[in-house]
């Protein structure tokens, strides 16, 4: 009897010994999880969090506050998100299922209703939104939400997984949605110090899983060389889009992770066709052969970048392998300009016409560390062909674009957000687009991107898309000149922070830092 009741102590005191350890290494766990905070330096910041105005629904997507109908994987093709079923009804009618069990940071469940609410505020509130989405109605029934467009839209889909259209609780305040927007996202605002710096917190009722960290810092950091001086110092843990120069200072892999990918982006410069010279297609057209996109690409930015001859990059189906561009050729510039009537009449080596001197404005910006270098490459080569070229620096380049206070102004743009060509086309070139900030009009541009918009055949699509380039390219209707590559940088500690091709996705739930 004494030795069954010895071994019946025994086990008590094992069961005890092994529910105190699991009850320690659980509080651990968590200890360990609420410690986990990440810091990030950024380039870019927007001084509105509002993801219906501009472009800040990017941020808001990459600081894993807001979340979408459906979004892109890294071959750029559209998942579910918080749609996770959808039909086609009719060329017109589209069906999306709300995923259940979806709540909004604040605790208010996801509905049609607060998905419709949603939309319809971006909708009045951008011009780019329904440029992109052309709704004529959308209606909720519960979980259900039918979209009605005004005219066939086949790119609809892509288009929804623009952060513009990240559905936030519509219920809070104005001054709350510029600063605090509350979304569907793993991670909400904890503080927002305007130009400085962004903290968001974990979600724990993320319909996803909570989140492995508990906090990420997002700072404004927009000289490359203190934000990779960060890194180095340990200030930060990720730095984004880190310039060639500095890139080799983290070749080390047991200290660095350097993520990188061919982009979607394309360094381009606007031409003002209010500008009385840029009016003029010799003029345009001299700059566009007198510009040496492969030095750019080879020497400038170190083979981190390919010339474009169009908007596109060439790995994407509508690409730029189909297009014939425009090679270096400044003894062709030269005879363009003088067979316009372009002469060096006092031998100063500017060019001008009916007592005009042929000089223009590139308007640059630093916070996209290849702008301010190609701007320099670009002022001493026109400069070569007769053309004097002033380059004006800004601090940030979408009020001066919006003010349409510039001759030429260089522009790094993510071309094909919606994984495909029609929604930057349609803002950019057409007529009256909401981002034509160079005024460019065509008719049979215009013509061509509405039936592109109507056409559900694919081959038939890419053949109207690259029918639009070439007639961009032939009109000089803006100057396009390499293609970036994208990269992030982080410490070794840190995982599941990968570059996408697209810019919308940086932070989400299956982030870590050792």
């Amino acid at each position: 009897m004494k030795k069954k009741l010895a071994i019946f102590s025994l086990i008590i005191m094992l069961f005890t010994s092994l529910v105190a350890c699991t009850n320690t290494n659980s509080q651990n766990n968590a200890a360990n999880n609420e410690s986990k905070n990440i810091v990030v330096g950024l380039n870019l910041y927007q001084t509105n969090l509002d993801p219906a105005l501009e472009w800040n629904g990017w941020y808001v997507s990459m600081y894993g506050i807001g979340e979408t109908l459906v979004k892109f994987n890294k071959n750029m093709e559209v998942e579910p998100m918080l749609s996770d079923t959808w039909e086609k009804v009719d060329d017109l009618t589209w069906k999306f299922h709300i995923r259940d069990g979806v709540k909004f940071q604040n605790g208010t469940p996801l509905t049609a209703s607060a998905v419709k609410s949603s939309m319809e505020r971006a909708l009045k509130a951008n011009p780019r939104t329904q440029e992109m989405l052309n709704v004529d109605s959308i209606k909720a029934d519960g979980q259900e939400l039918t979209i009605t467009t005004k005219a066939p839209h086949t790119t609809l889909l892509g288009n929804l997984a623009d952060p513009i259209n990240s559905i936030i609780d519509t219920s809070s305040g104005e001054d709350t949605v510029a600063k605090a927007p509350v979304g569907t996202g793993p991670f909400k605002i904890k503080s927002y110090t305007d130009g400085s710096e962004v903290v968001v917190k974990r979600y724990d009722d993320y319909w996803g899983g909570k989140a492995l960290i508990n906090q990420a810092t997002f700072k404004y950091i927009k000289d490359d060389n203190t934000r990779s001086m960060a890194l180095q110092s340990g200030e930060i843990d990720v730095a984004n889009n880190v310039s060639i120069n500095n890139l080799s200072l983290f070749e080390d892999k047991s200290k660095y992770t350097i993520s990188t990918t061919t982009s979607l982006r394309i360094v381009m410069s606007y031409f003002n066709f209010n500008n009385e010279f840029l009016k003029d297609s010799a003029i345009r057209k001299a700059i566009a052969l007198g510009v040496d996109r492969e030095s750019y690409a080879n020497t400038l930015l170190k083979g981190t970048a390919v010339p474009a001859t169009g908007p596109f990059p060439g790995s994407l189906h509508f690409g730029d392998k189909n297009l014939t561009g425009y090679k270096y050729n400044q003894a062709e510039a030269t005879k363009i300009l003088s067979d316009a009537g372009y002469k060096d009449t006092d031998g100063d080596g500017i060019l001008d016409k009916n007592g005009k001197k042929l000089s223009l404005n590139i308007a640059v910006f630093p916070t996209r560390a290849e702008i301010p270098v190609i701007g320099e490459a670009m002022q001493a080569q026109l400069k070569e062909i007769g053309i004097d070229a002033n380059l004006k620096s800004y601090e940030t380049v979408n009020p001066i674009l919006k003010s349409g206070d510039f001759d030429l102004c260089l522009y790094n743009v993510n071309t094909a957000t919606t994984g495909d060509p029609q929604s930057f086309l349609e803002s950019y070139f057409r007529t009256g687009g909401s981002t034509n900030f160079g005024k460019y009009s065509n008719a049979n541009v215009d013509a061509l991107i509405d039936q592109y918009k109507s056409e559900y055949d694919t081959e038939k699509r890419y053949e109207i898309a690259t029918k639009v380039q070439q007639t961009l390219i032939d009109d000089n209707a803006g100057l396009f000149l390499v293609t970036p590559m994208s990269n992030r940088v982080s410490k070794n500690t840190v995982s599941g922070m990968e570059v996408y091709p697209i810019d919308f996705y940086m932070l989400d739930n299956k982030v870590d830092i050792k």
